[in-house]
């Protein structure tokens, strides 16, 4: 009887080949230790813990039903668990289960069980890549690319999901800027050339006669090109080992964890979309928070709307501002970004008579009704990163900074690896030991840039 080759069988196949220069070969048998690999793991789901020893199938689908309901908030539809079953060749819920459990077991002892690296993913993510145009073979084939990207402990999807969602509702610009889902290290978007204040692009529609001309009919769509890196970012966390060894301790630290590490990530997103240098990052609008200014790109620059004074916000200035960009792209979606310093110098600009120019547009009723704040029809999002006036109570700010920007929903982009793009990592040493604690380490991809510059508008502080 011929003997079953494991992967790491594969895997030497694949260095003998390598080293007789059979790249053919070589690329054969790593793929079979890829695959025997995924087949290995199918299995490895343990039966939930239900007390007592019973071994039920019944007994146990019911557990399972009842944990997942539990855990995300309502069970599988009939045709959920047929899909996500035939994914994953196995009872979707049960690897689910395993998966969440091994991942308590490595936060309260370190220890890697074999659903570490494996990569299941929710029924949402699925469904949301069938819609993107990805076949079955291909989202297996991205997972099983992610297994090999991390090291640690790949995060469970839904936990996962939980913490980007949480960063969304805090970072001003992920709530305007589309996202773009990759399994890459970074994406090439195209850019339109040949748009001005009508056409977003060069394509033009004009009346013909009966037999056009060439000259007539003519119409000439020029595209260009920008590439997005996806960077590596990371977060770190110290939490007690007594509350981690406890089991219900370990349960109930998730949300937690997952609150402080969106948090963290959170911030430096915000600071990363609007200023960020674009080394080992994501690049922002602008190059600092002072007087650093828009980026300006081969494809077209971000307009310049000056305050109407050196050192101080008009309300000429701010009501010029969103004008600045093109019709289409404000029918689109907008968004001002300024500091809470820059929010209140807006809110206590006067009118001759002493009357306030916020108040007199109506803003009060949406304030009462805790609404966003809005100006010109368009919300307000604080952030801390722009430039604020010289005194926390005055209105002077530093000649040639820029407190406010307006963003379209065309004008940035920001990528994510949604799928195996984050990892735990649990790290224990002597200095740890002395502080009873554990350092969990939060690592994810994420990329950012501009990606129609002309679709937003930055004001300065200038005459």
């Amino acid at each position: 009887m011929t003997a079953t080759l494991t992967a790491a069988d594969y895997a030497r196949k694949a260095q003998d080949a390598i080293a007789a220069k059979d790249a053919k070969a070589a690329m054969e048998y790593i793929e079979l230790a890829k695959a025997t690999k995924a087949m290995s793991q199918l299995d490895t789901a343990p039966r939930l813990d239900i007390g007592g020893a019973s071994t039920d199938e019944s007994v146990q689908s019911t557990a399972l039903k009842s944990w997942y309901t539990g855990a995300f908030g309502s069970d599988l539809t009939a045709d959920s668990a047929k899909m996500m079953n035939d994914l994953y060749g196995g009872d979707y819920r049960a690897l689910a289960y395993a998966k969440s459990a091994q991942f308590l077991t490595y936060l309260r002892t370190g220890a890697m069980g074999p659903m570490a690296h494996r990569v299941i993913m929710t029924p949402g993510q699925v469904m949301k890549a069938v819609a993107e145009g990805q076949t079955f073979s291909s989202i297996k084939a991205t997972q099983v690319e992610s297994q090999d990207l991390y090291g640690g402990f790949l995060v469970p999807e839904d936990f996962h999901d939980t913490v980007v969602q949480r960063i969304k509702g805090a970072t001003p610009m992920r709530q305007i800027a589309p996202s773009i889902s990759t399994s890459r290290d970074r994406v090439t978007m195209p850019v339109i050339n040949g748009g001005d204040d009508r056409y977003v692009g060069s394509v033009r529609v004009v009346k013909v006669d009966e037999q056009p001309t060439a000259t007539q009919a003519a119409t000439d769509t020029q595209f260009g090109s920008v590439t997005i890196p996806v960077y590596t970012l990371m977060a770190h966390s110290a939490i007690s080992k007594n509350l981690l060894e406890d089991t219900t301790g370990a349960a109930s630290i998730i949300p937690i964890i997952q609150e402080q590490f969106a948090s963290a990530y959170a911030v430096f997103e915000d600071e990363q979309f609007l200023i960020g240098n674009g080394i080992a990052g994501p690049q922002g609008i602008l190059k600092d928070a002072t007087t650093g200014g828009p980026y300006t790109y081969a494809y077209g620059s971000v307009a310049t709307v000056n305050s109407g004074a050196a050192t101080a916000i008009t309300a000429d200035g701010v009501r010029a501002l969103p004008y600045g960009v093109a019709t289409q792209y404000r029918q689109a979606g907008g968004m001002w970004l300024m500091s809470r310093g820059t929010l209140r110098v807006i809110k206590s600009l006067k009118a001759g008579d002493g009357t306030y120019l916020w108040s007199s547009r109506g803003d009060t009723p949406a304030l009462q009704n805790g609404a966003p704040p809005s100006l010109e029809g368009f919300p307000i999002m604080e952030t801390e990163v722009l430039a604020a006036p010289t005194t926390t109570g005055g209105s002077t700010y530093t000649a040639n900074v820029y407190p406010i920007l307006f963003v379209t929903k065309p004008m940035y982009a920001i990528v994510d690896k949604p799928v195996g793009g984050m990892a735990v990592e649990r790290y224990e040493d002597s200095t740890t030991a002395k502080a009873n604690q554990v350092v969990l380490v939060l690592r994810r991809r994420v990329g950012g840039q501009v990606l129609n510059p002309w679709a937003g508008a930055a004001m300065k502080i200038s005459a």
